[in-house]
C-alpha cells in the first residue's frame, strides 16, 4: 500500500505525529494482509467440492421443428459454469448415443467423491407419454409413440443414474417444455409431466410448470435461461436462493404466462460458486481534512486495485470483487480514480466531491469468457458392418381403419356425379366396417336425368404397409332407389337391392377407391377419390 502524501510538509503534521500514524497505519496494514491471506486460504481450501457439468443443447432437428435458441442457451450456460469451477462437458445437436454416452460420463465423474456437485442442462425438444418424459435427439426417427423409449432419452433413467453415482447434489435443468412436435401425440398434449421418482439430494428444474409450454425466446437466449444466466454467477449466492431468484424473474417477465417448477429433494446448503465471506474493511488513509469535506463511495464488479489521485492523495487500495469503499470523510475537490485490474485492462473517472455532499463511483467491467477448450479427437474406429434392420412390428393403431370422411367420382357405365359420405369402424386388427350414403346425379341418356340414393354397408380387410399407407379390399350390399322426378315423368321411381366389391389404396386421408355394382341384372362401375378423418 502506497503511503505517499500522508506525512507531506504541506500537511503541516509534525514529526511525532507522523511517527503515530506511520505505526498505525502499518498496524491496519498487517490486518488488511492477514485477512486477503485467510481469504486466498478459503478459495484455496482442498475441501471445496469437485463440480462436474453436462450441457446439451438441441435446435438443429432433421425431421422436426427447428428451434432457435438451444444451442446458444447451452453454450452461455457451459461458459458461467465454467467461471464456477465446473468442468463441462459440452453436447450439441446431440445423437440419442451420444447424450446416452454423456451421462454415463457425467455419473462416472460423480461417483468418485461423495461430496461432488453435478448440473446437467438440456435446451431442446422433449415430450412426455404415460407420465413420463422423453428427451428428444435431433437424428430421432419416432413414427409413434410407442418408439419413444427405444428412439429417445427418458428423464427418468438419466435420474436413476444420477442417484446411482451416489454424490452431494444433483442440479438438472430442462428447459424443454415446448408444444409437442409430433403428429402422434394425443389430445395435444405439450410441456413434461411432474417428476416420477426424483433422488435424493436432487433439485430439478422445469422452465414452466408441468404440461404448460415454455419460451424459446426472442433474443439470443430462452426466457428462462436468459433469466437464469443473469443469477447463477452471482457470488454468494445459495443454490437454491439462486433457483427461486430465477423462477422469480421468469414469472415477471412473462406477466405470470411462463412460471418455472421446482422439484427439492436437497436439504443442505450448497454454493455453485463461491461461498460469502465476511467483509473485510479496507484501508484508505484520506490525509488532513479541511472544514470542507465530503464523503466518497466506490463500487467494482470485479476485483482490482483502486487508485484515487487529487487533493494531496495519491492512495491505491486492493478491492476484491464487488467490492464497496466508503470514505467518510474526504477534502471537497475534484478526484481522478483509477481501476487496474489483473488482465491489464484499465478504468479511468473523474468525480467532483462537493462540501457536505455525496458522491458514488462505479466500476462495471466484466472480464471476457475464456474461449472453451477444444473436445479431444477421438481416435477413428474402423467401420463396423452395420446389423441388418429389423422390420418393427406393425403398431396396433396402424393395423385398425377409424375413420369418416367423403369423397367425390364418377361411373364408367354412365356419367354418374356422386358424392358418397362414409365412416368406418374397426371392431378387429386388419379389417373394417362401414357405413355409408352415396347421393349422385346420373344421366345416362340424353333425355334422362335421376337422382340416386344408395345407403350401403361394407366390410372389408385392411392391410397397412406402414403408419400412412394402406390397402383394402372388401365386400357390401345396399339399396339403390332412383327416382326419375329430374326427367319430368313424374313421380316415377323404383329401386333395387345391389351388391358391391370394392377396392382401394389409403394414402395417409387420401383415398382412391375402385367398385363395382350390380343388382344381378347389369353391372355399373365407379371410381371415386376422398379424403378420409382418422381418429383414435
Amino acid at each position: 500500500m502506497k503511503k505517499t502524501g500522508i506525512c507531506k510538509k504541506e500537511v503541516f503534521t509534525p514529526p511525532e505525529k507522523c511517527i503515530v500514524v506511520f505505526k498505525s497505519s502499518f498496524f491496519l496494514f498487517l490486518l488488511f494482509a492477514c485477512g486477503i491471506a485467510g481469504l486466498l486460504a478459503q478459495g484455496n481450501d482442498s475441501t471445496d467440492p469437485k463440480k462436474y457439468a453436462l450441457v446439451i443443447g438441441n435446435g438443429n432437428y432433421a425431421g422436426l421443428s427447428r428451434l432457435a435458441n438451444p444451442v446458444n442457451d447451452a453454450n452461455d450456460v457451459a461458459d458461467a459454469l465454467g467461471k464456477l469451477g465446473f468442468t463441462v462437458d459440452r453436447l450439441y445437436n446431440a445423437s440419442q448415443e451420444q447424450m446416452d454416452n454423456a451421462v454415463m460420463r457425467l455419473k462416472n465423474r460423480l461417483s468418485v467423491s461423495q461430496d461432488a456437485y453435478g448440473f446437467l442442462f438440456y435446451a431442446g425438444h422433449g415430450v412426455q407419454s404415460n407420465g413420463e418424459n422423453f428427451l428428444i435427439p435431433v437424428d430421432a426417427n419416432i413414427p409413434g409413440e410407442n418408439h419413444l423409449r427405444s428412439r429417445a432419452v427418458s428423464v427418468q433413467v438419466i435420474l436413476d443414474d444420477l442417484n446411482d453415482a451416489g454424490n452431494g447434489l444433483n442440479v438438472i435443468v430442462l428447459d424443454a417444455c415446448r408444444d409437442n412436435p409430433f403428429g402422434w401425440s394425443r389430445s395435444g398434449t405439450r410441456g413434461l409431466a411432474v417428476v416420477g421418482r426424483q433422488p435424493a439430494d436432487s433439485i430439478i428444474v422445469y422452465a414452466t410448470s408441468a404440461g404448460q409450454r415454455a419460451s424459446d425466446g426472442e433474443g439470443r437466449n430462452g426466457l428462462f435461461t436468459a433469466q437464469l444466466l443473469k443469477n447463477i454467477e452471482v457470488p454468494g449466492l445459495e443454490v437454491k436462493d439462486m433457483l427461486n431468484r430465477t423462477g422469480s424473474a421468469v414469472s415477471q417477465a412473462s406477466n405470470r404466462q411462463q412460471i418455472p417448477a421446482i422439484y427439492n429433494q436437497f436439504f443442505g446448503e450448497a454454493y455453485l460458486g463461491s461461498r460469502p465471506v465476511a467483509p473485510v474493511p479496507l484501508v484508505f488513509e484520506a490525509g488532513a481534512a479541511n472544514i470542507a469535506t465530503g464523503s466518497l463511495e466506490i463500487h467494482t464488479v470485479t476485483g482490482g486495485t483502486v487508485e484515487i489521485v487529487g487533493m494531496n492523495i495519491n492512495q491505491s487500495v486492493d478491492m476484491p470483487a464487488w467490492g464497496s469503499l466508503p470514505i467518510e470523510r474526504i477534502n471537497a475537490g475534484s478526484y481522478r480514480v483509477v481501476m487496474r485490474y489483473d488482465d491489464g485492462k484499465t478504468e479511468e473517472k473523474s468525480i467532483e466531491v462537493g462540501r457536505e455532499q455525496s458522491a458514488k463511483v462505479e466500476f462495471q467491467y466484466r472480464p471476457p469468457a475464456p474461449k472453451p477448450e477444444p473436445m479431444p479427437v477421438q481416435p477413428r474406429q474402423p467401420r463396423q458392418p452395420k446389423p441388418p434392420v429389423e422390420r418393427q412390428p406393425i403398431a396396433p393403431e396402424a393395423a385398425r381403419l377409424n375413420t369418416i370422411g367423403a369423397s367425390v367420382g364418377s361411373s364408367f357405365a354412365a356419367p354418374w356425379v356422386v358424392g358418397t359420405v362414409e365412416g368406418t369402424i374397426a371392431p378387429w386388427k386388419y379389417s373394417f366396417f362401414g357405413l355409408g350414403m352415396d347421393v349422385g346425379l346420373v344421366s345416362g341418356a340424353p333425355d334422362l336425368e335421376h337422382l340416386t340414393l344408395y345407403p350401403f354397408a361394407r366390410y372389408a380387410l385392411f392391410v397397412p404397409f406402414d403408419n400412412t399407407i394402406g390397402w383394402y379390399a372388401g365386400a357390401g350390399a345396399g339399396y339403390m332407389y332412383t327416382s326419375y322426378a329430374l326427367a319430368g315423368e313424374g313421380e316415377a321411381s323404383e329401386g333395387s337391392i345391389v351388391a358391391d366389391f370394392s377396392t382401394g389404396f389409403i394414402l395417409g386421408g387420401i383415398t382412391v377407391s375402385y367398385s363395382i355394382r350390380t343388382d344381378f341384372n347389369s353391372a355399373s362401375n365407379k371410381f371415386a377419390v376422398g379424403y378420409l378423418y382418422r381418429f383414435k
